[in-house]
Formats: structure tokens, C-alpha cells, sequence
């Protein structure tokens, strides 16, 4: 096994402590409640949730193979642990363990054999799970935990085991609701989701969740609620390590209980770490074969002393490069905490009403089922469409491994029915002359792996082409992995060359959607669409009222609290574009969805800097910091702005009089040049069109204050 090594681990702590130290502790503030909600959620004893984080952060941050993921139990596992528990005994109360004992030797042996997974290298095969069927999984799943979630969150408890039994039972659960825990979840709710809604940077630094318990704990110290509606931990956490038994391992429900455990988390983790590695500012990429070592060793351990099955998950994972992490020690320091909360906070813990859990929990649901996600299936194809909906009425009418695999089959179905050959299903026509290689027939998420060995057996090659000329379907699965390969090699100072793939008709506006030979492909113009239009026409611009993937405006500090999902609506001017960009903010729980209009064109020779609003938050920082450049001839400017670079000579000498007087006049626009491009605009919102004249007619007087002042 594959560990990091002692050299790098002790590096990457004294280069970056300070900053993953922090960002662990924000990380394990969200971290507390949630992992007690999940255990509650799951049917395990609530401090199975925090055992599984622990073990995720201090032990398996050691050896897995991301770098700024945050490991630990999970929303999208809840209904796993809860079948597994309900099948093997019931769920643990109090007064009886039901299936605990067993079910913690079935996510023991299937820790083990996600080890064995990673050994054996099977990460690779994270590229052949369809994405719609993927997603319509995880959408299943949100609407289970929303409807399961709802009873604890109105004080009720529903008697069903089978979903619909479940869904019988709510009108009931309303009318015999404790209005004192509804209201809570309700406050709870209503907190999340204006959280999600506020744009302040200041309190966009502040975890929902914290906010949450700030709200709910003196709220239900105010109603006198009774004992068991609130979290109860053990008096003495060594008792509470509960030992896995192994009674029921020749019976078929403990084998299930194993397969699904082994399958679901195996995927999400492969899943979550290769979205992560999206994420990552250094564009590191995550041996996922090691990634699956680590989970595998942790979900083993942690169940070995009563502890939940654990992936890398995404929120935590996002949450935690928003706050700045740099290496995988700000993992480490958030398990750090958690056994710290629970080893000196037990009292003040026990204070957090189940209500609040169960709040963040139906949240968090939500966003796993938005149906933001179904407009986003939409929006990539009728096809990715109709697998992602038909996997998740099947998750919800019969269980996840049947779901999946109906997912599956149903995409396979899809691709015979476009032309794909039978014979070439799993294999890709393929042929090299002058090292191009060309590829023919229909390339899929079945025969991708197929693909992608193709372009591995030439890795050592600065440049590879491959010819689509003969190719007459792309899926969305293969369209996603090119273009992530393709920004692969640029990151590496290597060249994907996707030669004739333009030929081929994309089946919607999305980047990354279907494409087929033959057809027409016509965009829908929305009211702003034709506004734009309209305004590039009159001043000479050109326009592309379609998407793109939005790369040039990723990798930038003032955007840290977004992920860039795509770009549309394009002004393109001589040597700079105006788009509006799509964006998901990290730091929401609920996967929230916003946009903004930006000006973004090439960096020449300028050095790098930031420049934006000196926030409440920036000040404080700024006080233990001192990386604010000021300027004692503009000390309005320096009281305003917050201007950072590790360039300070540089960028002084490019700040002039002239600049500093101009942006003292026009204090709305925010700017960043980092090693390839500069960024201008205003607020993360949509701009109008006279705000986007405003945009470009700044930026280019802005612009050409800099190039004068970089001639001298």
C-alpha cells in the first residue's frame, strides 16, 4: 500500500498549516451536525457519525490519494446504512442495539473489499458508470431523505419500512406534528435557505450550519423540549465502541447489505474525488485506485469500532476549498476537532435538538433532488434525460442496486437504438497512420475505457490527435471525459487535438451534450438573448448565444466561492469576450445555482494582483495578514479597496496616479489578472445591457491606463 510520504506530509504542514489548520475548523463545524444527523438518519447510534469522521480525517487523510478532500459518512449513504441496519435486525435505540452489531460487520468486510478494489486498480472504472444514471441514483436518494427526514423534523415517527408506506403516512404525521420541533426545523430550513440566497462575503463565511445551532439550541432551551428529542452521546466514549458481529455473514441480507454498501460507496467516492479534483485551484489530479485503498481502510475501521461507512464527500470537500485548504492536513485537523468537540463539548452537544438535524438533513435532500438537477438533465439531452429519470423511479419503487443497474441497461438500450452496433459496444473501431489516430463508428460510456487507453498507450507524446471524421454518435459521457482530458493535457504543456469533432451536431446548448453526424442544430433565442444580440450588432461585436465551458474563468481568487460550470451569451470584441457565467457556489448546502456577467480577455505582461472590496471579513484578516498594498497618496483608494499580489513592486509601479484616481471614481468593479487572463465585473449577478456597456467601457479605459503606465 501507497502512503504518503513522511517528507511531503511534513512539508505540505509547515508550508500550509496555518491555512488548513483554519479551514479544518470550519470544515468540522459543518461536519458536527451533519454526521450526527446522518448517523440519526441512517439508524445507528448518533456517535457512529462522528467515529466515521474521525477515522476519515486523522487516518485516512495519511494514506488516501486526493488532496483536498474531506472524508467521512454521507447524506447519499443514508439509505444504504438504513437498509442495511433495518434488514440485519432493525434499527439501534437506547434500549435495543436491533442490527447494529451486524450491520457494522457487513460495512466492516465491505471496507475490505473496497481495499481490495483499490489494490486491484479498479478505479478506472468510475469512467463507465453512465452520469444520468449516476445522478438519478443520488436524485432517489435526496427524495428518501426528504420524506424520512420529514417525520423526526414534526416530532413524529413513521411506523412503514417501505417508501410507500412512508409516503401514507404523512398527512398523519402533520396532524399529530409537535409544533414545538416543527417550528425548529422549519427556523432551520428557512436559515439554509436564506443563507444560500444572501451574497455577503461575511456571512457567506459563516457555516449555515453553525448558524443553525446558534438558532436552534437556545430555541429549544426556550421551549423546555423533554430529554429524547435532542442527541445523546455516551458519558464514556470508550464504552460506546461497539464490536461487529459476524453471526449472519452466510445469510443473503447480510451479503446485500455488503454488495450495496461496497457499490454505492465505491462510486460515490471514485465520483466526489474526480468532481473535487475539478475543483482544486492547482488542478491536482487524485490517484483514485489509492483513494479507494484509504476509504476502504477507513470504512473498515470505522466499523470495526461502530462507526459508518465513509466516501469523500462533496459538500465538506467543497466547503473545505472554499475556506482556503491546501493539502489533505486540513482533512486531518477537521477529524482533529470532531474528537475534540466530543471528548470536551458532550454536554453542549447534547443540546442540539433532533429537529435541527433533521432540517439540515431534508436540505440537504433537497439538493440532492433539486429540480434545478432535473433542468440540468434537461438542458444536456432528452436521452440523459430519460435514464436519469427512469434510474430514480426505479431507485424509489424497488432498491439502489436494482435502480443502477436498470440505468444502465436502459442507457445501453438507448445507444443500440441511435446505431450503435451491438459487436461495438464495449469495443471502440479504431486505426493510427502518421500517429493520428482514427476512430470510428459510435464512442459511448461503454466503450470509453476502451478509448481512453487508446490516448494512455500514447502518453509520452507532447502532442495527440484524434481524427472523429469516421465517428458518427458521441455520447455526453464521452464529450465530458474529452474535454477534461483535453485541459489535462494543457495543464501538462501537452496538446489533445480533437480533429472533426466540430462536424458533429450537438443534440442541445450544453458544452458537453450528445452530438451526431447529420442534422441541423438550431439555439432558442431567450428575450436576452436577442437583447444581446441587438447590442452587439450596433456596436460591432460578434455573438454566440450558445455555451461554452467556461475555463478562462475558473482558477481566479476573487471567484473562490464558486465552482464555474459553463459560460453563455458571449460578446466577443476584438481581444476580450463578456459572457455570462454559470456558476455553483461551494459553500451552499443546497448545490445553489447563480450567475454573472464578467469581462475576461488574454494577460500580456501585467503582474499578477486582486482587487476588490475591503469587506468587514477582509479587515479582520487583514489585520493578522498585512498583505493589503496601500497607497499614502490615496488613502481613500487603500480604506476602500483591498489590493493583494506577491508582486507588490511590480504592481505598485503599475498602479499610478492616473489608475488610482480612476478606480477611486469607479468603485463598482472588482478585478483579478492571474497567469493567463484578466478578469472585470461588477457583483455576481446578471448584468443588463447598459451595465455590460459600463463593464466594457471601463475595463477598456482601465486597460489602457495599465498599458501606458507599462510602456514607461
Amino acid at each position: 500500500m501507497k502512503t504518503i510520504s513522511i517528507k511531503s506530509g511534513i512539508t505540505h504542514l509547515k508550508n500550509h498549516w496555518k491555512d488548513d489548520l483554519l479551514s479544518g475548523f470550519s470544515v468540522s463545524l459543518i461536519a458536527l451536525p451533519l454526521c450526527l444527523g446522518i448517523a440519526i438518519a441512517s439508524g445507528f447510534p448518533p456517535i457512529s457519525g462522528i467515529f466515521a469522521a474521525i477515522v476519515g480525517g486523522i487516518f485516512v487523510s495519511r494514506i488516501n490519494g486526493s488532496f483536498l478532500t474531506i472524508t467521512g459518512p454521507a447524506a447519499g449513504l443514508i439509505v444504504v446504512n438504513l437498509g442495511a441496519i433495518e434488514s440485519l435486525g432493525g434499527v439501534w435505540t437506547e434500549s435495543n442495539p436491533g442490527g447494529l452489531p451486524y450491520a457494522l460487520a457487513a460495512i466492516f468486510i465491505a471496507g475490505l473489499i473496497i481495499f481490495l478494489f483499490g489494490l486491484l486498480k479498479v478505479g478506472k472504472l468510475g469512467d463507465f458508470f453512465p452520469s444520468a444514471a449516476v445522478h438519478g441514483m443520488l436524485a432517489a436518494i435526496g427524495i428518501i431523505i426528504i420524506l424520512k427526514q420529514l417525520f423526526p423534523a414534526l416530532g413524529t415517527k413513521a411506523t412503514g419500512k417501505e417508501l410507500y408506506e412512508v409516503m401514507a403516512q404523512i398527512p398523519a404525521a402533520f396532524r399529530a406534528m409537535d409544533w414545538h420541533e416543527g417550528l425548529i426545523a422549519g427556523i432551520s430550513l428557512l436559515i439554509l435557505y436564506v443563507h444560500s440566497k444572501i451574497k455577503s462575503k461575511v456571512i457567506k463565511k459563516i457555516p449555515a450550519p453553525l448558524i443553525v445551532l446558534l438558532v436552534a439550541v437556545p430555541t429549544a432551551e426556550f421551549f423546555h423540549l423533554h430529554g429524547n428529542t435532542f442527541v445523546d452521546l455516551p458519558n464514556n466514549l470508550s464504552k460506546s465502541i461497539v464490536a461487529p458481529d459476524f453471526s449472519k455473514i452466510l445469510s443473503s441480507v447480510f451479503w446485500t447489505a455488503v454488495l450495496t454498501i461496497t457499490l454505492v460507496s465505491a462510486i460515490e467516492s471514485i465520483l466526489s474525488a474526480l468532481a473535487v479534483d475539478q475543483l482544486d485551484p492547482k488542478k491536482r489530479k487524485a490517484n483514485l485506485n489509492q483513494d479507494l485503498i484509504g476509504m476502504g481502510a477507513g470504512t473498515a475501521l470505522s466499523g470495526a469500532i461502530g462507526g459508518l461507512p465513509m466516501i469523500s464527500e462533496i459538500v465538506r470537500s467543497s466547503a473545505n476549498i472554499g475556506y482556503g485548504a491546501k493539502s489533505q492536513w486540513s482533512n486531518f485537523f477537521h477529524g482533529l476537532f470532531l474528537l475534540i468537540f466530543i471528548l470536551s463539548l458532550r454536554p453542549i452537544i447534547e443540546m442540539i435538538p433532533l429537529s435541527a438535524l433533521a432540517g439540515m438533513l431534508i436540505f440537504t435532500g433537497f439538493r440532492l433532488a433539486s429540480p434545478k438537477e432535473f433542468k440540468h438533465m434537461w438542458e444536456i439531452g432528452k436521452s440523459e434525460f430519460i435514464v436519469f429519470v427512469v434510474t430514480c423511479v426505479t431507485v424509489l419503487a424497488t432498491d439502489l442496486l436494482l435502480g443502477i443497474a436498470v440505468g444502465i441497461v436502459l442507457n445501453l438500450i438507448i445507444l443500440v437504438a441511435k446505431g450503435q452496433a451491438l459487436s461495438k459496444l464495449f469495443f471502440v473501431s479504431s486505426s493510427e497512420k502518421d500517429g493520428v489516430v482514427f476512430l470510428e463508428g459510435a464512442l459511448s460510456f461503454s466503450n470509453y475505457l476502451g478509448l481512453k487507453k487508446l490516448i494512455n498507450a500514447q502518453n509520452g507524446k507532447e502532442k495527440q490527435v484524434l481524427d472523429f471524421t469516421k465517428v458518427n454518435y458521441i455520447d455526453h459521457n464521452v464529450m465530458h471525459h474529452l474535454e477534461d482530458l483535453r485541459k489535462n493535457f494543457e495543464r501538462e504543456g501537452k496538446e489533445l487535438e480533437l480533429k472533426g469533432i466540430s462536424e458533429l451536431v450537438p443534440a442541445s446548448e450544453f458544452p458537453t451534450s450528445e452530438r451526431k453526424r447529420g442534422g441541423k442544430f438550431k439555439v432558442s433565442l431567450s428575450n436576452r438573448d436577442r437583447v444581446l444580440q441587438k447590442y452587439a450588432n450596433e456596436n460591432g461585436y460578434g455573438y454566440n448565444p450558445g455555451s461554452i465551458f467556461g475555463y478562462e474563468f475558473r482558477n481566479f481568487k476573487l471567484l473562490s466561492n464558486l465552482t464555474v460550470d459553463r459560460a453563455q451569451n458571449i460578446l466577443l470584441g476584438k481581444n476580450f469576450q463578456v459572457a455570462d457565467v454559470e456558476a455553483t457556489e461551494r459553500l451552499d448546502l443546497s448545490g445553489g445555482k447563480l450567475s454573472f456577467t464578467a469581462f475576461i480577455m488574454p494577460k500580456t505582461d501585467k503582474p499578477l494582483f486582486r482587487l476588490g472590496n475591503l469587506s468587514f471579513f477582509d479587515s479582520i484578516q487583514e489585520l493578522f495578514s498585512k498583505k493589503d498594498i496601500r497607497f499614502d497618496s490615496h488613502p481613500n483608494f487603500s480604506d476602500y479597496y483591498l489590493l493583494t499580489s506577491d508582486m507588490e513592486a511590480e504592481t505598485r509601479k503599475l498602479f499610478t496616479t492616473d489608475v488610482l484616481d480612476y478606480l477611486e471614481t469607479n468603485r463598482d468593479f472588482k478585478i483579478e489578472v492571474n497567469d493567463q487572463f484578466v478578469l472585470i465585473f461588477k457583483e455576481q449577478r446578471l448584468l443588463s445591457v447598459a451595465e455590460i456597456d459600463e463593464l466594457i467601457h471601463f475595463s477598456k479605459d482601465l486597460l489602457a491606463l495599465f498599458a501606458k503606465n507599462l510602456k514607461e
